[in-house]
């Protein structure tokens, strides 16, 4: 006897329907920036990162000297297209994606306040370009194959200048960097002129929502740039620990993020202080209360 055909039809449209919908729900994502220590603290600062809930490490911050000489902060790390820093560093790097781990994704972060690294980017590829024999070329892709970077982050905190910042992150992208994000505060218009220039090679956008991005609105930075961003704040710092967020009201901002911009990441600066103020909330108490607002 033949069986009724409409209860296996219905049964394979609600499997074609509610499945994918259910697999097809983001992971929440949660980035975190660090300095020093993610240089200097040796395999325990990567252990610790490896189980901290955060998925994305970036390496902050990487200043471009005039002559094109890369600083990790105050130490030497690229000179001449060659890596010259710590010899162990690289292979530190590589054990963060390796199993069991949270993090899949480590950016590296250019520029930040006080700096003119995007400055010495334009000038050095008015004089040089961005060619295989140019001094930038040469430099980014020593530092990517030390680092095994997914991305460059754009700290751009003084520059804004659309043209030199795009033929930089067309280079980096052909040099194994998939990816160019960025971490604005202000100048709205400059940051979304860039998007548009650059297109789907920005996938994420870390806004600062502390010191002078203290009063962004990501639902207004989402319709400027055309895609949600992730918002990020300060974690515990200062004399006695008393200024910034604690885990508990770092859940609360994000979980009023998600329903007001529809955020589905979020990030946190900076592990230096962390470590300085572990009392107040180590690194997986902060990864687990931006995953936990972001669901």
């Amino acid at each position: 006897m033949k069986r009724p055909w409409f209860p296996a039809l219905l049964a394979v449209l609600l499997a074609l329907v509610f499945v994918p919908a259910a697999s097809a729900q983001a992971s929440p994502r949660s980035a975190i920036f660090g300095g020093g220590p993610f240089y200097s603290d040796g395999q325990a600062v990567m252990d610790t990162l490896r189980s901290s809930g955060f998925t994305t490490v970036i390496l902050w911050s990487v200043h471009v000297h005039p002559n094109g000489d890369l600083y990790l902060n105050d130490k030497l790390i690229v000179q001449s297209g060659r890596y010259v820093g710590d010899s162990g560093w690289p292979a530190r790097l590589r054990t963060l994606k390796q199993a069991p781990t949270s993090v899949n994704r480590i950016e590296v972060s250019v520029g930040s306040w006080g700096v003119r690294d995007w400055e010495n980017i334009a000038a050095l590829i008015s004089s040089g370009g961005t060619g295989p024999n140019s001094i930038l070329h040469r430099n980014f892709q020593a530092l990517r194959t030390a680092t095994g970077a997914d991305a460059i982050n754009n700290d751009d905190e003084s520059f804004y200048q659309v043209a030199p910042t795009a033929a930089f992150a067309r280079m980096a992208a052909g040099l194994g960097y998939s990816k160019f994000t960025f971490a604005p505060y202000t100048n709205q218009s400059f940051w979304a002129s860039l998007k548009s220039n650059l297109g789907s090679l920005v996938d994420r956008v870390y806004l600062q929502g502390y010191a002078g991005g203290a009063g962004n609105n990501p639902a207004t930075w989402n319709r400027a740039l055309g895609m949600t961003v992730d918002p990020g704040l300060w974690s515990k710092h200062g004399s006695g620990c008393s200024a910034g967020d604690s885990p508990a009201t770092v859940e609360s901002k994000m979980r009023s993020w998600k329903s007001s911009a529809g955020i589905t990441g979020g990030f946190m600066w900076l592990y230096d202080d962390m470590k300085a103020c572990s009392s107040q909330g180590n690194a997986a108490a902060y990864a687990r209360a931006i995953n936990n607002g972001v669901r």
